[in-house]
């Protein structure tokens, strides 16, 4: 075997104490948002897009990881069978066919194995960048928050306590500008990354498809899509609609959207303290955890979290998805745990 993938329980842990920080930031950074203005308003936005939990991308990431490795043993256990049948035991035309399928099917799991490696160092990528950008972005805003509360207390303060205030001001938005510097360059890094490893998903999604068919293996694209490409379309109009509720928009830098993104410019207070509704609201889902009721989510939907676009039609498109089998007989073998029980 080439590799040990890593136990993606392993990422447990991190999941748990991840899916905190980030929405624990979206909180904190909405009073100094309203407090102080400015770069805080544009550090909310980035706190609001970045809304996410690191932990449970490197969990999936060690998923594709693992799968990558059954397919590996998978082709190992397939070339030592082909292997473990002689020439001299076995000639004539029923070999060479054999050989010649054997052969294929040791490829087609070299690509399936391939493309599931691919699959989990772009997740770890992306994982690790945001890993380290999540605990910035909870420091940041706790700091400000801090001074926030500080200056909102001593303003009010007789004789000194105005003189005070504006000097903590000061102290803050040079602070916040600062930081905004950092995550500026983060989140760009973390974007570009993304864009890069989609890129390269992609292509590496038409090679796989180019050389399962050279190896007898020929999978319409059209085949692969249905729910797939459903999930695509609801991922970028959900994106869309987070991006117009993020705060921070600078009228007349719509993009394809225009006017309505002009529009909610306009409604700053109430998308900042959308911000910070939203992260009490996440925090408030992972503590009550999983199997917590949420009629909601049920629906596919969650206003919670600006999700207005219902994601049900993809458990319903596979809902009938089963197993194939390589079996003549359509039959498939039991699970080693069963099997061995």
């Amino acid at each position: 075997m080439a590799y040990q993938a890593p136990d993606p329980e392993q990422f447990s842990g991190m999941e748990e104490a991840y899916g905190y920080m980030a929405p624990l930031s979206a909180v904190n950074i909405t009073l100094p948002s309203f407090t102080f203005g400015g770069p805080c308003v544009k550090l909310s936005r980035i706190i609001y897009l970045n809304q996410c939990n690191p932990g449970e991308i490197l969990k999936g990431a060690a998923t594709w990881l693992v799968l990558a490795q059954k397919f590996d043993e998978a082709r190992e256990a397939m070339q030592s069978r082909i292997d473990g049948l002689p020439a001299e035991v076995w000639r004539g035309e029923d070999r060479d066919a054999y050989d010649k399928r054997a052969r294929q099917i040791v490829n087609q799991l070299e690509n399936m194995h391939a493309f599931a490696m691919h699959l989990g160092i772009s997740l770890f990528s992306i994982g690790l960048i945001l890993a380290v950008m999540v605990p910035i972005m909870l420091a940041i805003s706790t700091a400000l928050m801090a001074m926030a509360v500080f200056v909102l207390a001593v303003q009010f303060v007789p004789i000194s306590g105005q003189a005070l205030a504006t000097a903590w001001r000061a102290t803050a938005m040079s602070f916040a500008t600062q930081a905004l510097v950092v995550l500026k360059a983060m989140d760009s890094a973390a974007g570009a990354a993304g864009k890069a490893l989609a890129a390269f998903i992609a292509a590496n999604m038409t090679v796989s498809w180019a050389n399962m068919a050279a190896n007898g293996n020929i999978i319409s694209p059209a085949a692969t899509i249905g729910s797939t490409g459903f999930s695509l379309l609801q991922g970028l109009a959900q994106l869309a609609v987070v991006r117009i509720m993020a705060p921070g928009k600078t009228p007349g830098k719509g993009g394809p959207l225009g006017g309505l993104t002009d529009a909610f410019a306009k409604a700053g207070p109430g998308l900042l303290g959308g911000v910070g509704a939203q992260g009490v609201y996440t925090i408030g889902n992972n503590a009550a955890g999983e199997d917590a009721e949420n009629k909601m989510k049920d629906a596919g939907v969650d206003v919670g979290t600006y999700d207005f676009i219902p994601d049900s039609f993809e458990d319903q498109a596979r809902a009938g998805d089963e197993i194939g089998s390589w079996r003549p007989d359509g039959s498939k073998p039991e699970p080693e745990a069963e099997a061995a029980a």
